[in-house]
């Protein structure tokens, strides 16, 4: 038997175009493990940095700690490291060169460990505070300071448990911040009174249940505990048990998926190999080879290509993973880094290897059982199969005798059917389940995340900025655009049949909705536009509203996702049921009502028949640039006209800011603070929440495209194997097509509908399939529950036509073979 082994390289050598396809096959399920793998933790250890650096490295707060019960918990066997604070109250700054907001500054106290470990203060000039009277502020007031020429310190009137005292602070140097925050940070000296109150940020040491044992701790030091879920949630031990549950049930959903399909793949490159050696098995057999032996032979196939597989599909997965991330990405998608695992390469590896060995059982058990006389007469292949009558009406109604052939050849060995219409369905499943599931992570992601368009925020709370305010801000140099907005929540009248029951169930069980006739009085946003701000809503919903026509028509748009809650877990859903082309009615209302928010007021205005007829020209889900969901409400988009004819508010209460660059940010930040504080309104940047959600977008579309590829791919060789398989193995009976006369073009189409014919039955059992897996899957299993998503149709239209198509054009493969076959020499044996 020795001088068998050498079979199985000659055999690799002399088939090299099988082999390499064989060995793609492997090498992109062990890449897909290893990138999935790779990204996975990846994203995590990512998304762990970027809580640390936003929220603090801690994974629980012990709040309203006094003196004497800090040093029990420092000292509690469970606590791993931790870090002390000490809110000490607000500073009134005694200066009139402030005014407003930025003569409050907050202080607080930090520990050595605070500084250091837990909140890594990162200093932009100066150094630590040294002393108790020592502190330091974040960098964007620091500068504010220094351009109204106070001196380096704080000085002014504190309040600490209602007693007022004078207080004068040092400054001795300023910390990084991508905002004022009005925020003074001092020190922690080493005398901890008994009788003052703290709060303890800690890392627990390794357990399976950090929460237990943090209640733990507080109970015994009767203290509360404010968990850093962020945190909690990423290493899977978050406050809600079954979100933990649901986010590791959808995850190993995904990656058991992979793995099925995966074996799949392999298993009918390693099929194609042996079926098209059964003569060869059988010969072998005949001169004195055991079942063993052919077993073997199959089985250091395995060995080899798991020998060649195995480390190329690591190095390409990770090798690309940091091409697209490290190089041609860098930059563009935030800090996200691609890092290297030993644990996924040992995975990888491993279920690479099983994989393999899974999928070869079968086909080396297939061979070990060959009949010599069979394989080397060519009727193993068919041997077992059943005869059963199957018109084809249908196939002959659409394709002709050739279909209806097609038909009944396909169909006549269930088994064979049954396997290859599974191995397809199997691809097409893939895609339209990741392409959901894309889908399902971007909108849940737009619901997590406040889905903010524009870069900074002016608001006002009394109307007081009129056009001159936003006029003057555009002139500035380094502002792009300003859109003049009003943002107004409060009680409206909807009809009660235009509002979705499912949050009419949970209102009235919680009292939360009030009735009157016809008419539910949920909360709703009235938001009024500028031209500029409807361009900008047309650019991102792609829309094309005109402004002209919506504001003279006095036409709106419905905002309809919302937030509610039921049975204690939340739900996202449209709140109404308007359509676009439907008619609104609204009361008029008035400044008194827009103050007091008086629900008396609007049923007169019901009652003395004072409405507006509004048309809705749109509906969509999020309002463009505040785009977070609504709580058991929905918001009304109209022109600026409209809601000053509506509510007679002339001037506005926000503008919304874009900017030209970073560098133009970052030159004139302090400047628009200060005229936010000497025109009495609050000025939020949110630059770097929407460049980071942004980066989160880009994250994740390509993340999802890059895996769709690799989907495509897969499904593509798994496809292209199968087709090529059914149809090799049945060379005699394509022979006796030929010999009894049919044509060179009958026998094509013959041959192209058969292959094609596979591939519409694949469709008929995916689609349902894919369909329920996405829905019971990951739809149901969504940690954030019902977020009212609606599966698209483009996956199932474009799975079912890729499917269908590649099956096509992997007929083309085997179909030039079959063309040049020597019909006798068919006949009497099989390659």
């Amino acid at each position: 038997m020795n001088s068998y082994k050498g079979l199985t390289i000659k055999y690799l050598k002399e088939h090299k175009a099988r082999t390499i396809l064989t060995l793609t096959g492997i090498i992109i399920a062990i890449s897909m493990f290893t990138v999935i793998g790779g990204i996975y933790f990846s994203g995590k250890e990512n998304e762990i940095e970027d809580v640390k650096e936003s929220v603090g490295n801690y994974e629980i707060a012990f709040l309203d700690v006094s003196g004497d019960k800090l040093k029990q918990i420092i000292n509690n066997s469970e606590i791993k490291n931790g870090g002390t604070v000490k809110e000490i109250g607000d500073i009134n700054l005694d200066t009139k060169l402030l005014t407003g907001s930025l003569r409050k500054v907050h202080v607080k106290a930090y520990d050595t460990d605070a500084y250091k470990d837990i909140f890594k203060v990162k200093m932009a000039v100066g150094r630590l505070p040294g002393k108790s009277n020592e502190v330091i502020v974040d960098r964007k007031y620091y500068n504010v300071l220094k351009e109204k020429g106070i001196a380096d310190t704080l000085e002014g009137t504190i309040s600490i448990s209602n007693n007022k005292s004078h207080v004068v602070y040092k400054i001795v140097g300023a910390y990084e911040s991508n905002m004022i925050n009005n925020t003074a940070l001092g020190l922690i000296d080493n005398n901890i009174n008994a009788g003052d109150k703290y709060i303890y940020y800690a890392n627990l040491k390794d357990k399976n249940d950090k929460m237990k044992a943090a209640e733990s701790i507080a109970k015994v030091t009767n203290t509360k505990i404010d968990p850093n879920s962020s945190m909690l949630y990423l290493i899977g031990q978050g406050p809600d048990k079954k979100k933990n549950d649901a986010v590791g049930t959808i995850f190993f959903f995904i990656f058991a998926l992979v793995v099925v399909c995966t074996v799949v793949v392999i298993y009918n490159a390693f099929s194609i190999s042996v079926m098209e050696r059964i003569k060869h098995f059988g010969i072998l057999r005949s001169i004195g080879a055991t079942k063993g032996q052919i077993s073997s032979l199959v089985i250091k196939e395995a060995i080899i290509m798991s020998g060649i597989a195995v480390p190329a599909g690591i190095t390409i997965g990770y090798l690309g993973a940091f091409i697209v991330f490290g190089v041609m990405m860098s930059g563009f998608l935030g800090a996200f880094k691609i890092g290297f695992y030993p644990k996924v390469v040992l995975v990888a590896a491993a279920l690479g290897i099983a994989t393999v060995f899974i999928s070869v059982l079968l086909p080396a058990f297939s061979a070990s059982r060959v009949s010599p006389v069979d394989a080397i007469k060519g009727t193993n292949v068919l041997k077992g199969e059943k005869i059963k009558r199957r018109r084809g009406r249908l196939a002959k109604l659409f394709f002709g005798f050739e279909g209806q052939v097609a038909y009944k050849n396909i169909k006549r060995n269930r088994k064979r059917f049954y396997v290859t219409c599974i191995s397809l369905s199997l691809s097409l499943i893939m895609f339209i389940f990741f392409s959901n599931l894309i889908d399902i992570i971007l909108e849940s992601n737009k619901i997590i995340t406040v889905n903010v368009k524009v870069q900074a925020i002016y608001m006002s709370q009394n109307f007081s900025m009129g056009d001159d305010f936003g006029d003057k801000l555009a002139k500035i140099n380094g502002i792009k655009d300003v859109y003049k907005l009003n943002y107004v929540e409060l009680p409206m009248l909807v009809e009660k049949s235009s509002v979705n029951k499912k949050f009419v169930e949970s209102l009235v069980k919680k009292g939360g909705i009030e009735e009157y006739r016809d008419y539910y009085i949920p909360n709703v946003q009235i938001i009024s536009y500028d031209k500029k701000a409807l361009e900008f809503f047309n650019k991102d919903n792609k829309k094309h509203v005109d402004y002209d026509k919506f504001r003279r028509g006095e036409e709106v748009i419905i905002v309809n996702k919302a937030m509610g809650n039921e049975d204690k877990s939340l739900f996202y859903d449209g709140f109404t049921s308007y359509k676009k082309g439907q008619s609104i009615k609204l009361p008029k209302l008035s400044r008194e009502y827009i103050n007091k928010k008086d629900k008396g007021l609007i049923k007169k205005f019901l009652a003395k028949n004072d409405m507006v007829d509004f048309k809705i020209s749109e509906v969509v889900d999020y309002e463009t640039l505040n785009g977070s969901p609504i709580l058991n409400g929905f918001g009304i988009i109209m022109s600026d006209e409209s809601f000053k004819r509506l509510t007679g508010v002339m001037n506005y209460n926000t503008l919304g800011i874009m900017f030209d660059s970073q560098e133009s940010r970052d030159g004139i930040f302090e400047k628009l603070n200060v005229i936010a504080d000497e025109n009495s309104v609050t000025y939020y940047d949110i630059y770097e929440q929407e460049k980071k959600s942004n980066d989160l977008i880009n994250q994740l579309m390509i993340l999802v495209y890059g895996f769709i590829s690799l989907i495509v791919l897969i499904s593509g060789v798994n496809i292209i194997n199968t087709v090529t398989i059914n149809l090799l193995v049945k060379k005699r009976e394509y022979a006796v097509f030929k010999a009894i006369g049919m044509t060179k073009w009958q026998f094509i189409k013959l041959v192209l509908l058969e292959g094609t014919l596979f591939g519409v039955f694949a469709c008929i059992a995916g689609i349902p399939a894919a369909f329920l897996l996405t829905k019971y899957g990951v739809i149901v299993k969504n940690p954030l529950g019902f977020i009212g998503y609606t599966m698209p149709v483009w996956p199932y239209i474009a799975g079912s036509a890729g499917v269908i198509a590649i099956t096509f054009l992997a007929v083309l493969i085997p179909l030039r073979k079959l063309n040049e076959m020597n019909i006798v020499e068919a006949l009497r044996v099989e390659d």
